[in-house]
């Protein structure tokens, strides 16, 4: 592979939880609001967004994220609770967060930032917020109806779900949405410390 590619890190989510997720998805939809949903085979949970990456620098990316992962156990996490950001009243993106093992998570976001900061991939200033993107509203509509739709499933959640591999993922962004290709997964620990 030669040239630049779009490139992302992120923890593929199992499909019983795409399944949950597009139940969400569907309870959200309303003819007032115009939201562009994810399709579920594309929800995934971001660690990293590269950007553009040159395709020479797959092996040494790959090589963080094999380090990383090494060093870590499995954990558990569950889909709970949704909202928008940057807030509901000019909600632009539709997420459903996360609720489990979040400090391991985290901890492993933050390894994976500073192992790929030592190959020159600046760590993002902005912070990591962990959530799923289910959707992005076309213009912000009804406030009130996304509110109260989203009031109705704060306590809905997914079943447990094991996080036990990261995946390097190159997007190519197509007119009828991006179309992601597996390029490289790292493993976690098999055993769990607690």
């Amino acid at each position: 592979m030669t040239g630049t590619i779009r490139a992302f890190i992120a923890i593929p989510i199992p499909d019983a939880v795409a399944g949950f997720l597009q139940r969400i998805q569907a309870q959200l939809q309303s003819p007032q609001v115009k939201v562009r949903w994810v399709p579920v085979g594309n929800i995934h949970l971001t660690l990293k967004f590269l950007g553009d990456i040159a395709a020479s620098q797959i092996t040494a990316i790959g090589a963080q994220m094999d380090a990383v992962a090494a060093s870590k156990p499995f954990f558990r996490l569950e889909a709970r609770g949704v909202g928008a950001f940057p807030g509901l009243r000019k909600a632009r993106v539709l997420w459903v967060g996360l609720t489990g093992d979040v400090d391991r998570l985290l901890s492993l976001q933050a390894d994976l930032e500073t192992g790929l900061e030592s190959i020159g991939y600046a760590k993002d200033s902005r912070g990591f917020q962990a959530h799923l993107t289910i959707g992005r509203v076309g213009r912000p509509g009804a406030v009130q109806t996304i509110g109260e739709a989203l009031a109705s499933l704060q306590d809905t959640a997914s079943e447990p779900f094991q996080v036990d591999r990261l995946a390097l993922y190159q997007s190519v962004l197509k007119p009828a949405g991006a179309q992601y290709s597996l390029l490289h997964t790292s493993y976690l620990k098999t055993t769990r410390e607690d």
